[in-house]
């Protein structure tokens, strides 16, 4: 049981963070995506691509190999693996974000704008209030695609900490599958809720029903 917990916190710990920081990296991608399209905004969110198309050994030994030669305090800490899960997953954030902000009106801007708000008030009062069911769905999609990534975090996480996915993986690498069960069934149980709310919010039950 005190294996089982340990495993559960740590998952749930480095999942939100990862989810924070790629949607923190994903909201202003968006925004400019939506609001200001043309070559930079393009090439940005193509750019976010790239990594993600790339396997998550490859982005893990990457970050490795900084983490030792530049970024060392970062290294064998929380902060580089929610990097690495931001470089994998910053897509899945972005595409939420820019198509929430995209069917919110510009018009309700430029009236906070005409009214003298200035930028950043009306980034914090109107922008982001618009796009925040889209900031929510790709905070969830991010999550729930930390909370089963393998190899970056294997290669990535700080000594002695374990989630359920590296915890599966030990158990079933030596065909412990009954002990494998539990973080399996713990992994469906977690990924449920946020999927549940992402069906909630987008429609998909009440489409199906009728």
């Amino acid at each position: 049981a005190a294996e089982i917990a340990a495993a559960t916190g740590g998952s749930l710990w480095v999942s939100m963070l990862g989810a924070a920081l790629t949607t923190a990296l994903a909201v202003p991608i968006g925004l400019l995506v939506a609001r200001t399209p043309g070559i930079l905004s393009a090439g940005l969110e193509r750019l976010s691509y790239l990594p993600h198309a790339l396997p998550g050994v490859v982005i893990g030994l990457s970050l490795v190999f900084l983490g030792v030669n530049v970024l060392y305090p970062l290294y064998q800490t929380v902060w580089l693996l929610a990097l690495a899960y931001a470089a994998l997953f910053l897509p899945l954030a972005v595409g939420g974000v820019a198509a929430s902000a995209a069917q919110a009106p510009p018009v309700l801007e430029e009236v906070a704008r005409s009214l003298g708000r200035r930028p950043a008030t009306v980034l914090r009062t109107v922008t982001l209030p618009l796009a925040a069911p889209g900031i929510g769905a790709g905070a969830a999609l991010a999550f729930l695609t930390c909370m089963k990534e393998l190899p970056a975090t294997l290669l990535l996480r700080p000594t002695g900490l374990e989630t359920l996915a590296t915890r599966l993986w030990t158990h079933t690498g030596v065909a412990q599958y009954a002990a494998a069960a539990p973080y399996a069934a713990l992994l469906v149980l977690i990924a449920a809720l946020p999927t549940w709310w992402l069906v909630r919010r987008t429609g998909m039950l009440g489409r199906e029903g009728s």
